[in-house]
């Protein structure tokens, strides 16, 4: 039998909240990434009263769109999304931030593998995962209700 990390992504965004609160309420606005973290942005936003902007991204099997977001000059932004697999997506959302000129910018996600860190690296401050695993895999692995 195949053991979950998470039971479904509002479970996935109640061990986020647990883990990291303390370092997400030290930003200044949550960067919430759509369609994938809708249910976990539904579980911060009954536990905090950060700011949140939506991040509508279009996702292909070649490409990712990601639209930019006006008015982060000078904040502390974190970024809230269902996970890490490679980390294009992650990379092209922190490359896009720091295009609108934060101050900083931390990734809080509840699966980023390791191997993937020293690249997000590159693009963002401080990566939070409540689970790393060595290497990149499915996220349908980690969640027991998709």
């Amino acid at each position: 039998m195949t053991q979950f990390d998470f039971i479904d992504r509002a479970d996935a965004g109640q061990k986020m909240l647990t883990t990291f609160k303390p370092e997400i309420l030290e930003h200044d606005v949550i960067v919430v990434v759509l369609p994938a973290a809708v249910e976990i942005a539904l579980a911060f936003a009954t536990e905090m009263t950060l700011p949140m902007r939506d991040l509508n991204i279009i996702r292909t099997s070649a490409t990712v769109s990601i639209p930019r977001l006006e008015g982060l000059n000078g904040l502390k932004v974190a970024v809230i999304d269902d996970g890490v697999e490679s980390g294009s997506t992650a990379m092209a959302i922190g490359a896009m931030l720091r295009g609108a000129s934060v101050s900083s910018a931390t990734l809080i996600v509840p699966v980023c593998p390791k191997s993937v860190v020293p690249y997000l690296l590159g693009v963002y401050d401080t990566i939070h995962a409540v689970v790393s695993p060595p290497t990149p895999s499915s996220l349908r692995l980690h969640y027991e209700v998709s």
